[in-house]
């Protein structure tokens, strides 16, 4: 029975170590999946932002455009002119 009782000792022994690691991975896995949710989240953020900012870019674009042809004053092709600077500084910053 001795030898019986041993292996049984030993088997339940072994069992629970590889119920504990198994454990043990899920809780990884678990904040590892976690992790990787978080950082989806940041990266739909950031895609939002730079989204938003080609968004105005064009529109910009499109306006400084529609001004070029009209021709316009000094005073309005200066305007462009530090709209296009403005934008350049806006992009910069977003990228």
């Amino acid at each position: 029975m001795g030898f019986i009782n041993f292996h049984i000792n030993s088997d339940t022994t072994k069992l629970n170590l590889i119920i504990l690691n198994q454990k043990k991975i899920m809780a990884t896995l678990q904040e590892l999946s976690a992790k990787v949710d978080e950082l989806q989240d940041k990266i739909d953020t950031e895609q939002t932002q730079i989204a938003t900012a080609l968004a105005t870019l064009q529109q910009t674009v499109e306006t400084l455009t529609a001004q070029l042809a009209d021709g316009g004053t000094p005073e309005e092709r200066q305007a462009v002119l530090d709209k296009i600077n403005s934008a350049i500084t806006d992009l910069e910053g977003t990228v």
